[in-house]
């Protein structure tokens, strides 16, 4: 029931390389998560992409549009008067980084 309890020193630049060997050896081994959006039709609506997305349908609607920093993040399609977006598309830009600003956060950071 009871294991061997073994005291030792080391110093703290040490300890600090034990930690980060564990560490990587940890994010080695790591398999992401499936990403969420695996259950999305292949022409998801403006909410399914959002809610996938994790942004305002305003931010989404910001993301359509090209501007002098970035191009469109996600191009809609119109389908029958219904704006729309291609699963591939969706799925792409779950993987890119979030360094995307809301227009007013920019404004404060004036």
């Amino acid at each position: 029931m009871y294991g061997t309890v073994t005291q030792i020193q080391i110093t703290p630049d040490q300890l600090t390389e034990l930690v980060r060997g564990a560490v990587r050896l940890e994010l080695a081994n790591f398999t992401p998560p499936t990403p969420e959006g695996l259950n999305l039709p292949d022409l998801p609506t403006r909410r399914q992409t959002a809610e996938t997305l994790q942004v305002s349908l305003t931010t989404l609607h910001d993301w359509a549009t090209d501007t002098d920093e970035r191009p469109a993040i996600l191009v809609p399609h119109k389908i029958n008067g219904r704006v729309r977006y291609q699963k591939a598309d969706v799925l792409a830009a779950l993987k890119q980084s979030r360094r995307f600003r809301h227009k007013a956060q920019e404004g404060r950071n004036k």
